[in-house]
């Protein structure tokens, strides 16, 4: 009778384990999985939907490969002249940043930590290296992250994910990404974290490739390819623009 019983409660424990494990599971599908950039390609809206823990809040990140970026510090010299003084250079960090939210990530982090700190932009510190040729650039993380959002290719925001209703310890999401216009071919990563209590309790991921089609893709092709050939049509463009432009004012000039 007791063997029965303990197997009964064996069995009890291990379906409870399990419920809970298959409750803490995130999924996503993203679209469109390729991003294609044509002549007027002008940004576009990246969808993510799937489900997530019902009791958790989702974290949506559309994100860059790691990239080294270089840059100068400007100053002034004497107190007069500016110019570019010492070189910066930022290496690990993601060429595009876009971190969504159904509720204030800041909100978020004063109940959490450390887990949504490292998720928010703020959180990128831990792993960009910064590099200079001078001292004195204690500020230059945070004036890297007021460059790239300035670029839009960094940025921050709220109330662009919707929940639907939960089932079986499991609701839904969709999340709405606006992805900038100022967008370099390559791999991305669009990530879910679900978030419990301040901490990831699932995690899903699904790969975006970003192309050239079109006009952009045939420069491309000319540039690296055909030098001379992409150097002798630029240079027709370029007359061309400026003879449109010319014809322009000429015309209004007339008047």
């Amino acid at each position: 009778m007791k063997i029965g019983h303990f197997i009964l409660f064996a069995a009890f424990c291990l379906f409870t384990v399990s419920t809970a494990a298959a409750q803490d599971v995130a999924r996503m599908t993203a679209e469109p999985q390729a991003i294609n950039i044509g002549a007027l390609y002008n940004g576009t809206t990246l969808t993510a939907k799937g489900s997530l823990p019902a009791d958790s809040e989702a974290i949506v990140r559309f994100m860059g490969t790691s990239c080294e970026l270089h840059m100068k510090q400007r100053g002034k010299v004497g107190g007069i002249v500016w110019m570019n003084l010492d070189s910066i250079t930022f290496k690990g960090a993601p060429s595009v940043c876009l971190v969504s939210s159904a509720v204030d990530l800041k909100r978020l982090e004063a109940n959490g930590g450390a887990s949504i700190r490292i998720l928010r932009l703020s959180g990128l510190k831990g792993s960009v290296l910064i590099e200079t040729s001078g001292g004195g650039h204690e500020d230059a993380f945070e004036e890297f992250l007021k460059l790239k959002q300035k670029e839009g290719l960094y940025r921050e925001m709220f109330g662009n994910i919707s929940y639907g209703s939960a089932s079986e310890g499991q609701k839904t999401f969709l999340a709405e990404v606006p992805i900038p216009s100022r967008l370099s071919p390559g791999a991305y990563m669009v990530e879910l974290d679900a978030v419990r209590n301040g901490e990831v309790i699932a995690r899903a991921e699904q790969p975006v490739t970003v192309k050239l089609v079109g006009f952009p893709a045939l420069l491309a092709g000319l540039a690296f390819g055909h030098s001379a050939l992409y150097g002798i049509l630029a240079t027709i463009i370029a007359l061309l623009a400026g003879l449109a432009i010319g014809l322009v004012f000429q015309g209004r000039g007339s008047h």
